[in-house]
């Protein structure tokens, strides 16, 4: 296996991986890294994996300059994603392989530790979404958190029966009050997008984005059928909500949003929400994300946002995350996790794997014995 740095010149054969494998989601694109790391500062450090000639495996990783956190991705999900022509046996030594290379990555820059989140619709993580984080394979800190995905394999009358009475009531009350929704006509009605996305944001207390994140989105990502932004106007035909959605291969989600101030309470929000899920399902997607779920927050604006996800007929699925902690120098502890690793992916083809994991847990028990307080 040969670990190549991602260049430009490589682009087709990293998106090639990306269209194909089962571990990779829109933010893998290499459209969506290069626009966010111009936005935002940040400095690549991905890399493909090559085995007899071609591209088994790509990883991508930023990190932002003037910081020590190596991440997959800044503005999305990453991780390892692997090629879906390589065996079983062979797919895990990559991914080992590739998860041990992101680790000296970050040591040879000097981060402080590594943050990826995994794509919940992609389809590994789909045939896996009540399973174990397979990131703590590779001795990631499970910081797992959980997302709302809505089935769109179900029937357009089943999907509007799932949604809450509250609901289904105020997306009636946007209607008689003459609401409508269209598609963002052009690139000229960003700027309106952007203007109430900066109300939006000033209501909150948050920090609104920069104008050139949402051109981005609507130029690489919604020019290229990866996203659509739907808008909601008045009786009037004037724009008072936006939402924007991000579609690829069987899913879609709910990538923002943001309404004016006056109209929220209008139910246009909750029209906006059902319209996206419809018209992804009519475009292909059987499963649509309606955001990440912090179901264990009692208050303030997660709970806020929790709540009004979930008023959309979704399920709980687990949203993969984690952080690998990296020490400023070396310690026993790192040699020796270094040297049982190297043994046991020597020693795996010989004894086998469970033989090798039991070893390794053994192994390791005096270690957290000491640690242990």
């Amino acid at each position: 296996m040969r670990f190549v740095q991602l260049t430009p010149d490589l682009s087709k054969e990293w998106d090639a991986l990306v269209y194909s494998s089962d571990d990779a989601w829109l933010y893998h694109l290499y459209d969506w890294l290069c626009l966010t790391e111009d936005i935002w500062g940040l400095e690549s450090k991905s890399f493909l994996v090559e085995h007899d000639g071609r591209t088994v495996g790509i990883f991508p990783l930023q990190i932002r300059k003037n910081s020590k956190s190596l991440r997959s991705i800044y503005m999305g999900t990453g991780g390892a994603a692997i090629s879906e022509k390589v065996s079983p046996v062979f797919r895990e030594r990559i991914m080992k392989a590739m998860y041990e290379h992101a680790e000296e990555v970050a040591r040879e820059i000097g981060s402080s530790d590594i943050e990826i989140s995994l794509p919940p619709l992609a389809e590994s993580s789909l045939r896996n979404r009540w399973g174990v984080n397979p990131l703590v394979n590779h001795f990631y800190q499970d910081t797992s958190t959980h997302t709302w995905l809505v089935d769109l394999r179900k029937n357009e009358e089943n999907i509007l029966a799932n949604l809450t009475k509250d609901a289904r009531r105020s997306m009636k009350n946007a209607r008689d009050a003459g609401y409508n929704i269209r598609k963002l006509k052009d690139q000229d009605e960003v700027a309106e997008y952007y203007r109430v996305h900066r109300e939006t944001y000033d209501r909150t207390g948050a920090d609104p984005f920069p104008e050139t994140y949402f051109r981005g989105i609507y130029e690489h990502m919604c020019q290229k059928g990866h996203a659509v932004v739907w808008t909601g106007t008045s009786r009037n035909g004037s724009p008072v909500a936006f939402e924007i959605i991000g579609l690829f291969k069987k899913g879609a989600i709910y990538w923002a949003g943001c309404c004016e101030t006056e109209h929220l309470d209008s139910g246009v929000n909750y029209w906006l929400q059902y319209n996206s899920m419809i018209c992804a399902k009519g475009s292909g997607a059987e499963w649509f994300e309606n955001g990440e779920a912090f179901p264990n927050v009692r208050n303030g604006k997660l709970r806020g946002l929790t709540t009004f996800k979930g008023k959309f007929g979704g399920e709980t699925h687990r949203f993969y995350r984690g952080r690998l902690v990296l020490t400023d120098g070396p310690s026993m502890e790192n040699a020796f996790g270094d040297w049982l690793r190297c043994t046991a992916l020597l020693l795996r083809p010989i004894l086998g794997k469970r033989v090798i994991e039991s070893a390794k847990g053994l192994l390791k028990r005096p270690f957290r014995t000491e640690r242990d307080p």
